[in-house]
């Protein structure tokens, strides 16, 4: 069985274009889950959103942005800024999102799916986290593999009995390389093997666009994008 897992588009259209293309091209999985973050945080919350919901089978996990667009409290201009291209049926979509999802592909084999991990969608977990920081968050979890967004760096760590795989980031890579990235897991023979992809997409393009479309900070959201990397 074969499942494609991808996270925190933030509203990078054209990455999840050339993501989508690259997922039709190597063959369509069984399965597809979509961890979250969708929409904020880039130049094309709402055209984003449409060609998710578009995409056949999809399932999706809230991430803790789509929380900060679906919440009326939340005056940050970013969130101001993806929450006025929605419909109301968006936001609805937005709020209404599971927080967790799951498949079995055999008797007592299975995949859970979160955003940032199993208990909250703010907590990241990341390739170098103390053990006795992880073990709280995935407790409870009887899924062999927990696969997440959230921290936009792609990795896998095996953490008995688990095995962890970061997605990262479809539109906001931060591992210091600009290409979207996506996993897939694959369950075969009796045993779980994960892979990451990574996707050319024009990034200049997109880091244009912030400015045609009067995004906040314009500038500095553009060289976010093409940094690559984290400010710390």
């Amino acid at each position: 069985m074969r499942i494609v897992v991808f996270s925190d588009i933030h509203g990078n259209i054209v990455a999840l274009e050339a993501v989508l293309a690259d997922i039709r091209r190597t063959g369509w999985p069984d399965a597809l889950f979509i961890a979250g973050d969708l929409v904020l945080g880039g130049p094309r919350p709402a055209e984003s959103l449409a060609l998710l919901r578009s995409i056949p089978g999809a399932r999706f996990v809230k991430g803790n942005c789509d929380d900060y667009v679906a919440d009326l409290q939340d005056l940050a201009e970013d969130a101001l800024f993806a929450r006025n291209r929605m419909t109301a049926a968006d936001l609805l979509f937005l709020d209404s999102m599971p927080v967790r999802a799951s498949i079995e592909v055999a008797a007592n084999h299975s995949l859970f799916v979160c955003h940032a991990n199993p208990q909250n969608l703010e907590d990241p977990i990341k390739p170098d986290s103390d053990e006795a920081i992880i073990r709280p968050l995935i407790s409870g979890i009887t899924a062999e593999v927990v696969a997440f967004g959230h921290y936009h760096v792609p990795f896998v760590r095996h953490l008995p009995p688990w095995m962890l795989v970061d997605v990262a980031s479809v539109g906001l890579p931060r591992d210091g390389d600009r290409r979207s990235v996506y996993a897939v897991l694959t369950w075969q023979a009796g045993r779980w093997s994960a892979e990451h992809r990574r996707v050319e997409y024009d990034w200049d393009a997109v880091a244009r666009d912030f400015t045609t479309v009067g995004f906040p900070d314009a500038d500095q959201a553009a060289t976010t994008l093409l940094s690559a990397h984290y400010a710390w």
